[in-house]
């Protein structure tokens, strides 16, 4: 993803298990643009971070066990990103 948005300010990342139900992408890449972040996922894994973390790895972790039941969990099968200045501080300074 890095090597594409050096050269492109916006991606789709779409992984081969994804199945598009139409082809018509214009309202989601609307949607996503207006979102401030950067980074948009549309893949509800239907379960917290708490469910997915070994209890001994919470040792490591600064987060509570409450914290971690309240953080839903999205799976990274398709993924919007805009290159806007909260991806360029997460990459930074890979990217321009």
């Amino acid at each position: 993803m890095q090597e594409l948005l050096r050269v492109h300010e916006t991606i789709f990342w779409i992984d081969s298990s994804v199945r598009m139900q139409t082809s018509n992408l214009e309202p989601v890449y609307q949607q996503a643009l207006n979102m401030s972040r950067g980074v948009v996922t549309f893949d509800d894994s239907g379960h917290n971070i708490f469910m997915a973390t070994h209890a001994k790895v919470y040792r490591y972790l600064p987060i509570t066990k409450d914290s971690a039941i309240k953080v839903q969990v999205y799976g990274a099968g398709v993924l919007f990103v805009n290159r806007n200045e909260q991806v360029r501080i997460w990459h930074s300074p890979v990217l321009p």
